[in-house]
């Protein structure tokens, strides 16, 4: 009758090498006579051991070597351990894949402290508004996370002059203007989108926050 695979419980289950495989044959070897050179499959299998681990740091719940389960089902084992582990790691990798970068990697707060556009460095990030923003320096970052409101563009990744016209069009945060302590940038008609929008300034603040709708749809 083939031996089942031990039922595993809640927790975090891994693959660990218990021993190595020439100690299982050393030790085989003395036991039944075996070639102490002769790693079998079955010591390769004993060499290894399934761990459950519970919510306390270092808790084991479960524990069996691999030897004590069948070929057929330490496939099995092995197939669920590893697709575990993926399933495990996926969801970091989803959300760092769905949050988009902001402003093309340009720090948003060197506008107002240096007067130029700067482009931020990726070990120095935050998260705000689903994007993920960089910064020149760490100081940078803690002005933004206390008052993001203040330091990021009007239209997020958009250019303020295509949308007073009714239009889309991604900006080039190296076209920029800072009107009453707010940041505008510009991609549209470029590199001219900040005087054209400061021929009419107010009005086409007004007409871009009108058709801020259409950003929804991006």
């Amino acid at each position: 009758m083939e031996r089942g695979t031990p039922a595993m419980g809640a927790g975090l289950t891994t693959l660990e090498l218990r021993k190595s495989p020439k100690r299982v044959a050393a030790e085989r070897y003395k036991s039944h006579n075996q070639s102490p050179n002769d790693i079998t499959q079955t010591a390769l299998f004993a060499a290894w051991r399934v761990v459950v681990r519970g919510p306390g740091e270092g808790q084991i719940t479960e524990e069996f070597a691999m030897d004590k389960v069948s070929r057929r089902n330490s496939v099995r084992l092995v197939l669920a351990v590893a697709a575990a582990l993926f399933a495990t790691s996926l969801p970091s990798f989803a959300t760092e894949e769905a949050v988009s970068l902001a402003i093309k990697g340009y720090d948003p707060v060197a506008y107002f402290t240096l007067g130029s556009p700067t482009r931020g460095l990726p070990e120095i990030p935050y998260e705000w508004d689903e994007q993920r923003y960089l910064f020149a320096n760490t100081e940078h970052r803690e002005l933004f996370k206390a008052d993001p409101v203040r330091y990021a563009p009007q239209f997020g990744n958009y250019c303020a002059m295509a949308l007073a016209l009714g239009e889309v069009d991604e900006a080039n945060p190296e076209n920029w203007l800072i009107s009453d302590g707010k940041l505008y940038i510009f991609g549209k008609p470029a590199p001219m989108g900040p005087a054209l929008f400061q021929q009419d300034l107010a009005a086409n603040i007004v007409k871009a926050n009108q058709n801020r709708a259409l950003l929804q749809v991006q």
